[in-house]
């Protein structure tokens, strides 16, 4: 209950300036409990790794709050935090039907395992051009949170935020001769990876680019890409990996190493290497809108030239414009990643993997790319050491919509084909299917959510289960 009271000082606290404007704050606390040795699925998987791997009974309270202060010109002063406090136990007991009072609703039922966390915490100065943000912070949630990785192969809401400096523009921003009919946004981050790793505090540097065409009246077409590397670091020896300025620049340009590297940065490229390409298509139309996305991954030379074409994360959206009906949204999305560039420098592209930064394309556990690359590799040390499995074919389809004015529902169903590695094949297709629904109410006379989760996993690759949890979101604004 201190948690709760801190969050509500926080908030009024910060209401006490004339010139702040509260944009988000809630408390929220959510029981959730398996049949298996873990979490169901997508219980653990898309929430920003707030949940652990370990425990099947877990009850996350946490406090989220955001606002701006408006300065002079078009200027924002903004920032934002998430608080959680996580209580997990391992064993699961029928207890846990027995309703708790306070918040957290469930605690009869732990032993004393408690995990504090900083989920986000971060502030910046936003203009009419430029944004410069600094902290822990997540992206936007987009496609109706209904996509397995965020619309994105690379780049998900599967891991805890890791801290970094972005310099960005604010949003789309219009071409000088073209501001009628082309935009672009753009995004520069640097951070800094604390969890335990084999390679030990790598940065991480992310770049993006995007560019909007608007077509007609109803048309939108965008193009962009992501680039990530993974720089610098020490390894478990002592020894410190190139990070000089010459060697950041070799980094970020996606150049082969110099001498100082090691042979196969020098003949490949600097660094862990990887990113993606997209291409959206919107159009409008009288009742609906429909969009169709088209992501392609490369780790390397080969991929960036598409010699890898078949592998790409396709999604098609399409949301009713007159909402809270029976189906307001619908998402469906199929990921292919089984050709990997054969017969290049390499032999095969072994996606989220590498042989010097061998966590991976990882952080704290979860994969930083769409959660279907699963499970992760741990050494003799219990380090996480790259991807058991990341040749996969699956499909994913999701919906969103209305039961009642008050009453609403999301669900997501999965299944998936998973081979395992080039080099570690599995000795058979393992076949997967994992699910998701949430039923959520609002209370008419209170400005409180209560929801309800059902989870199943059904399959080779997870261990059977289902789950089930509850909840209640108080929405302070």
């Amino acid at each position: 209950m201190k948690f709760i009271f801190l969050l509500v000082f926080v908030f009024s606290f910060t209401n006490l300036f004339s010139q702040n404007i509260i944009t988000k704050a809630n408390i929220q606390t959510t029981a959730v409990a398996g049949t298996g040795d873990s979490l169901p699925f997508w219980f653990l998987q898309n929430n920003l790794g707030k949940y652990s791997k370990n425990y099947n009974v877990q009850e996350l309270t946490e406090g989220e709050i955001s606002g701006e202060f408006l300065l002079s010109g078009n200027k924002r002063l903004f920032y934002g935090t998430d608080l959680a406090i996580l209580a997990k136990n391992n064993d699961f007991d029928l207890d846990i039907l027995k309703i708790h009072t306070g918040f957290n609703l469930f605690s009869g039922c732990f032993k004393t395992h408690f995990d504090a966390k900083i989920i986000q915490l971060y502030a910046g100065l936003k203009g009419k051009i430029l944004t410069i943000k600094a902290g822990t912070f997540s992206d936007e949630e987009i496609l109706g949170g209904l996509s397995s990785s965020n619309g994105e192969i690379v780049r998900s809401l599967n891991y805890r935020p890791y801290p970094m400096v972005r310099l960005s523009t604010s949003g789309y921003i219009p071409f000088i001769f073209a501001h009628k009919w082309f935009r672009f946004k753009a995004e520069y981050d640097e951070g800094l990876l604390h969890d335990n790793r084999v390679i030990y505090h790598p940065h991480l540097h992310h770049k993006s680019l995007d560019m909007l065409f608007l077509v007609g009246n109803s048309w939108q077409i965008t193009a962009g890409f992501n680039h990530y590397v993974f720089w610098g670091g020490t390894s478990s020896d002592g020894e410190k990996l190139p990070g000089g300025f010459s060697d950041y620049l070799r980094y970020i340009s996606g150049s082969s190493g110099s001498s100082d590297f090691w042979i196969g940065d020098q003949i490949n490229v600097a660094g862990d290497q990887l990113g993606s390409y997209r291409v959206t298509a919107k159009k409008d139309l009288d009742n609906y809108s429909v969009q169709f996305r088209i992501c392609h991954l490369f780790e390397d030379n080969s991929g960036m030239r598409l010699k890898n074409w078949r592998d790409n994360l396709l999604s098609l959206y399409i949301v009713k414009k007159k909402n809270h009906t029976f189906l307001d949204e619908f998402l469906a999305e199929f990921l292919y990643t089984k050709d990997q560039s054969p017969n290049s420098i390499n032999e095969y592209d072994n996606y989220f993997n590498h042989s010097v930064y061998r966590t991976g394309f990882s952080y704290k556990g979860f994969c930083m790319g769409d959660p279907l690359f699963y499970p992760l590799k741990t050494n003799s040390d219990g380090v996480y050491s790259g991807f058991e499995n990341n040749r996969i074919s699956s499909f994913n389809f999701g919906a969103k919509g209305f039961f009642t004015e008050r009453i609403n529902y999301k669900a997501i169903l999965s299944y998936s084909h998973n081979f395992g590695t080039y080099g570690n094949h599995y000795d058979y297709t393992k076949k997967q299917f994992s699910s998701m629904f949430k039923i959520s109410m609002k209370c008419r006379r209170f400005p409180l959510d209560v929801y309800a989760n059902f989870a199943a996993d059904f399959g080779d690759l997870l261990s059977n289960s289902l789950g089930l949890g509850i909840g209640c979101r108080w929405n302070l604004y």
